[in-house]
């Protein structure tokens, strides 16, 4: 069996989208050959927790050391909940932290990392490195120790780091810190992985010379089946209700007001639809949008769950009728394919997706049983809704083509990334 030291700030019991893509992996490693070692942090504050997540990376008997940290989360305590900030104060501290730290407020992470890294390398010896970003630091520890003992490492990027729409560069020195740090664990990197291929092409393009185009490859984002076993879908006849399911968190430009704002259109001009629609929020809401609801009418066909366990979260999708989705309109956003499109695939339901051009829209199309519309375009998106209620009355609502479903098994992702670590060794 090989060993692979795998380095990932979010990891469980932190909840959400950024841990799941390394969880899944160091899950499913093991059968193909590869001992995953995790290397993260030990939790302060943050938005969300799910122990059972958590516990079922330990019940594959993955073993996870756990590192203390000077970063800005230690502040609230040790597992702390902490509620999402209002937007407007989030991009507050968004750009003071990218004004103060390079390439990201982890970075007092890095020195604890390393040097547990270190000791776990003296003690077990690893084969290659494996690093999932952001935040970008856990890239810096990575390359740190692939250079420090030679062996290869595979660097993962769920988001692109110079060219990330959602990075703020206070001035030319920050841009080009980021660019210098990027290039080095580039040039350290044997493969570099994307999550898509507009971020494959922007690493690849903005580092010619480090890397070979060639050793920078697409991994997408994926579903774990065994999330869904046992947890039969709903039945896909005509029920009595009409329910759409989002799960996830609002932040940044993605924002549930415009879906909002065109099913407030939508039931003015057929009230009777009123009492045969259902739309259920699981995750993170900003109040402001709660509030709008409220002011468009709405709370009556509305349920805010809140954050839930994963497990409950599947159930959910499970029980849509049609799941939505939505990436807000900004310059970059065609890169962006959030991790919760590929587990709506897996819940093998239509979906509604209010995405600029780009990824997403074209991950959406292959699938086969969806609807686009543009983010911020009401009389669009209420457009798109009158579609989905119709194929609904008709009992027509469409399914997906199952070729495009099963390439995001997680456990087939899990064998390409296999075969990419043995690739790095054929190197050597």
């Amino acid at each position: 069996m090989r060993r692979v030291l795998v380095v990932a700030y979010y990891f469980p019991p932190m909840g959400l989208s950024g841990v799941q893509r390394t969880a899944k992996f160091v899950r499913y490693l093991p059968e193909f050959g590869w001992a995953p070692t995790v290397l993260t942090v030990e939790p302060g504050g943050y938005f969300a927790f799910d122990p059972s997540l958590l516990a079922e990376v330990e019940a594959a008997g993955v073993a996870i050391h756990r590192t203390a940290s000077l970063d800005p989360t230690q502040l609230f305590g040790r597992r702390a909940t902490v509620s999402l900030p209002r937007e407007t104060a989030r991009r507050r501290l968004a750009t003071l932290s990218q004004w103060l730290f390079v390439p990201d407020n982890k970075l007092g992470w890095l020195p604890f990392a390393r040097s547990r890294g270190l000791a776990l390398w003296r003690e077990h010896g690893f084969d290659a490195v494996f690093s999932s970003a952001p935040p970008y630091t856990a890239h810096l520890v990575a390359a740190l120790l692939s250079r420090r003992f030679g062996r290869p490492l595979v660097t993962d990027f769920r988001d692109d780091w110079v060219g990330n729409p959602r990075h703020v560069y206070p001035t030319p020195w920050h841009r080009a810190a980021h660019r210098r740090l990027e290039r080095w664990v580039m040039q350290t990197s044997r493969r570099v992985l994307a999550i898509n291929p507009h971020i494959r092409d922007a690493l690849a393009r903005r580092n010619r010379g480090a890397i070979r185009d060639e050793d920078v490859l697409v991994l997408p984002q994926g579903f774990d089946p065994a999330d869904f076993e046992g947890r039969a879908p709903s039945a896909r006849a005509k029920r009595d209700s009409l329910h759409f399911v989002y799960s996830g968190v609002f932040y940044d430009v993605q924002t549930p007001d415009f879906f909002l704002r065109a099913w407030a259109r939508l039931l003015a001009e057929r009230p009777a639809l009123r009492d045969r629609i259902r739309l259920t929020f699981v995750g993170l809401v900003p109040e402001p949008s709660r509030r709008l609801a409220e002011c468009l009418g709405l709370e009556a066909v509305i349920r805010w769950e809140g954050y839930r366990p994963h497990a409950e979260v599947i159930a959910h999708l499970q029980a849509a009728d049609v799941l939505w989705m939505t990436i807000g309109r900004r310059p970059g956003a065609e890169g962006i394919s959030t991790s919760k499109l590929y587990e709506y695939i897996g819940a093998r339901k239509p979906i509604l997706a209010l995405v600029p051009e780009g990824e997403a829209a074209r991950t959406v199309r292959a699938y086969g049983a969806g609807w686009i519309a543009p983010p911020d375009d009401e009389g669009a998106i209420a457009a798109a809704l009158e579609e989905i209620v119709a194929a609904w009355e008709a009992g027509r609502l469409p399914e997906p083509a199952e070729d495009a479903v099963v390439r995001y098994d997680r456990r087939r992702l899990a064998g390409r990334l296999a075969r990419v670590l043995e690739a790095c060794l054929e190197d050597v």
